[in-house]
């Protein structure tokens, strides 16, 4: 079992903080009655999962994520209760039918965004509901930061946040899909003790290690903190939620 995976719910501050919000945010305006059976896509060690097994007692709860090692953790720390997991790619589920698909920091990560979408519209009950957060392109700006600022002849090392989907195009990809949409933000930030506790926190919770290369030398570790500290006094990270939902499915999917 790999570290990364062992250690993940140990450095999860912002996942546990937005799994909170997004359960709040989730049920409002829904019919908790008619909720009857949940899809977590990206359910990793069950940590979202627990706040569902709560809020939605008389729901079953199904919760898939490409590892394998990431659901028998999940299956181990809610026994007993009525949700189940399968190891499942989580962008080709393309059977079932759901009243609520939700899920937790996992969203940026997919490879196709937009396909994802549509794939989990098409699962739907007419009358069910998408909501997930969506990690946005700010997370990590105080690193991406420092690493533009500390950058050496031939590097272009950047964060994988860096990459992710602006508000814009969440919001675009969603009402493409959907007929009711919703999509706010919540930033939150933690402070880390040195610039080697980020990055295992970014290491432990991100898929790829959160798209830094592993192996930095001391110095260029020095370098990057220094600069770190002179822009903003300490190694302070922000993390940019998107809150998103859909409803109300369009159309077919190709």
């Amino acid at each position: 079992m790999s570290e990364r995976l062992t250690r993940y719910e140990e450095y999860a501050h912002v996942q546990r903080l937005s799994a909170v919000d997004l359960l709040e945010f989730t049920r409002k305006g829904l019919n908790e009655g008619r909720i009857g059976k949940i899809l977590e896509p990206g359910c990793g060690t069950g940590l979202y999962t627990r706040e569902l097994i709560d809020a939605f007692p008389h729901a079953t709860i199904e919760g898939i994520d490409i590892s394998e090692t990431m659901v028998r953790q999940a299956r181990e720390r809610t026994v007993g209760s009525q949700a189940y997991f399968r190891t499942a790619n989580a962008e080709e589920v393309v059977s079932g039918e759901y009243d609520l698909i939700t899920s937790n920091a996992t969203f940026q990560w997919f490879h196709s965004f937009d396909r994802t979408i549509q794939r989990m519209s098409s699962i739907l009950h007419k009358a069910g509901s998408l909501t997930f957060t969506y990690f946005g392109p700010k997370t990590f700006a105080e690193l991406d930061d420092a690493l533009l600022d500390t950058r050496e002849d031939g590097e272009t090392e950047r964060t994988a946040a860096s990459r992710f989907l602006s508000r814009d195009k969440v919001e675009a990809s969603l009402s493409a899909v959907f007929s009711e949409t919703e999509v706010t933000e919540q930033t939150y930030q933690q402070e880390f003790n040195d610039l080697s506790e980020l990055l295992r926190s970014i290491r432990h919770t991100g898929t790829g290690g959160g798209g830094l290369r592993k192996g930095w030398s001391a110095g260029r570790l020095s370098r990057v903190e220094r600069a770190y500290r002179e822009r903003f006094g300490g190694i302070r990270a922000t993390y940019q939620v998107f809150f998103c939902r859909g409803a109300g499915f369009k159309g077919e999917v190709e």
